[in-house]
C-alpha cells in the first residue's frame, strides 16, 4: 500500500477519533475506576488482557462505522467535501464493504469472547446492537431530523458507559472484591454517568453544527436534517439550549466535587463551564458562515477532550 492510500485509509477510519476513544476508555478504567478502587487497596476486576479486548472491540467497530459512513456519503460529499471522501476513488466500494464486514466480525468476536469470560453471553449482544445502529445511522438515521444526531451522541456516551458495565460484570465474579468496592459503587456510577451525559450532550451539539455546515449537500441529496427541515436559526437555538444544559451539568458536578473535597477538580470544571461553554454559546448567537461552523465543530471537539481529560485529575487528587 503506497503512502497516499495509507493516508487515505487513516482518514477513512478517522484515526484521530479512534485515538480519542482509546484515551477515553483508558482514563475511565485507570484514572477514574482504578483510583476509586485504590482507596480500598484493590485493583480492577477486569484484567489487562480483558480490558484490552474491550478497547480493541470498541475501536474496530468504530472504525467500521466511520468507513461505512463514507460509503453511504459519497453523493453528499461531492458537494460538502469533494476532496475528502475517497470511496470510489482510491478505494473501491466493494473493498470498503469487505473491510467493514471484517472489522465488525473481529470486533464482535472479541466482544463476545470477553462476555463469555465474564459469564454473560447476553452482554456480548451489545456489540452487534452497536454495529446495527451504526449501519442504520449511515443508511437512514442521519437523513432524518435529529435521529442521526442522537444516534452518534448515544455512541459517544457508550464509549464511557461500556467500560464500567463490563467492569461491573467482572466484579460480580469476585465476591470478596465486590464487598471491598461496594462503598464506592455509587460514586463511581455517578461520575461515570455524568461523564457519559457530558459526552452525549457535546456530541449532540457537534453533530447539529456539522449538519449546518453540510446543509448544501444534505439538501441536494434529500437528507431531512434539522437545519434542512427547520432552518439554521432553529438549529442554532437548539445548540445554545443544549450547551446551556452542559453548563448546568458542569456547575452541578463542580458543587458535588467541592462537597467531596476535590477542590482542584471542581475548579477545573467550573473554569470549563464558565469559559469554554460560554464562549461557544456566544459564538453560536449570530448566524455563522461555513468557515466559522467548521471552527465551531473543532472547538466542540476540544471541549469534549477538555471534559474527558479532566479524569486525569481524579488520578492525582481523589
Amino acid at each position: 500500500m503506497n503512502k497516499q492510500r495509507l493516508l487515505a485509509l487513516a482518514g477513512l477510519i478517522r484515526w484521530p477519533n479512534l485515538l480519542i476513544i482509546v484515551l477515553t476508555q483508558v482514563l475511565v478504567f485507570h484514572a477514574l475506576i482504578g483510583r476509586y478502587y485504590l482507596q480500598g487497596n484493590l485493583h480492577q476486576a477486569l484484567t489487562t488482557f480483558q480490558f484490552s479486548l474491550l478497547v480493541v472491540a470498541t475501536v474496530l467497530i468504530a472504525a467500521a462505522g466511520y468507513a461505512i459512513n463514507d460509503y453511504f456519503d459519497v453523493e453528499a460529499d461531492q458537494v460538502n467535501k469533494p476532496e475528502q471522501n475517497q470511496v470510489g476513488r482510491l478505494f473501491k466500494p466493494d473493498h470498503v464493504l469487505w473491510g467493514y464486514a471484517t472489522a465488525n466480525l473481529l470486533g464482535a468476536g472479541a466482544g463476545f469472547y470477553l462476555s463469555l469470560q465474564l459469564g454473560s453471553y447476553r452482554l456480548g449482544l451489545i456489540f452487534p446492537m452497536i454495529i446495527i445502529m451504526l449501519w442504520f445511522y449511515s443508511a437512514a438515521y442521519k437523513r432524518k431530523v435529529l435521529s442521526g444526531n442522537i444516534s452518534v451522541a448515544f455512541m459517544s456516551a457508550m464509549v464511557i458507559l461500556i467500560v464500567w458495565l463490563f467492569e461491573f460484570f467482572a466484579l460480580r465474579l469476585l465476591p470478596d472484591r465486590f464487598i471491598g468496592v461496594y462503598p464506592s459503587l455509587w460514586p463511581i456510577t455517578y461520575v461515570v454517568m455524568v461523564y457519559a451525559g457530558f459526552a452525549f450532550l457535546v456530541s449532540l451539539v457537534r453533530e447539529i453544527v456539522k449538519d449546518m455546515e453540510d446543509i448544501a449537500g444534505d439538501a441536494a441529496t434529500g437528507c431531512r436534517t434539522l437545519p434542512v427541515v427547520y432552518g439554521t436559526r432553529t438549529a442554532l437555538g437548539l445548540s445554545r439550549i443544549l450547551l446551556g444544559v452542559v453548563f448546568v451539568l458542569l456547575v452541578i458536578s463542580a458543587v458535588w466535587l467541592f462537597k467531596q473535597k476535590l477542590t482542584i477538580t471542581a475548579l477545573y470544571y467550573l473554569a470549563l463551564a464558565g469559559l469554554l461553554v460560554w464562549i461557544l454559546i456566544f459564538r453560536l448567537h449570530n448566524m455563522p458562515d461555513t468557515a466559522r461552523l467548521h471552527g465551531l465543530s473543532r472547538q466542540l471537539k476540544l471541549l469534549m477532550l477538555a471534559g474527558i481529560g479532566g479524569m486525569i485529575l481524579f488520578a492525582y487528587y481523589l
